[in-house]
């Protein structure tokens, strides 16, 4: 009864969800917000970029 589910953010896989909403909220809000964008074309642009920023960061984290 006293474990405690903590946000880990050494497991790749969060980190990389974690770096896809993140990109997604970011980017969807810039796009539709300032440039009046289409929301759909926003949150794919945002699932991309933050997945392979996720990736890379992670390949730099373990070759550091």
């Amino acid at each position: 009864m006293d474990a405690v589910r903590r946000f880990d953010l050494e497991n790749p896989w969060v980190y990389v969800f974690t770096n896809v909403v993140v990109w997604v909220v970011v980017v969807s809000t810039i796009e539709t917000v300032l440039f009046d964008g289409d929301l759909t074309s926003a949150a794919v642009s945002g699932t991309g970029g933050g997945f392979v920023f996720g990736i890379a960061m992670l390949y730099l984290r373990t070759k550091a």
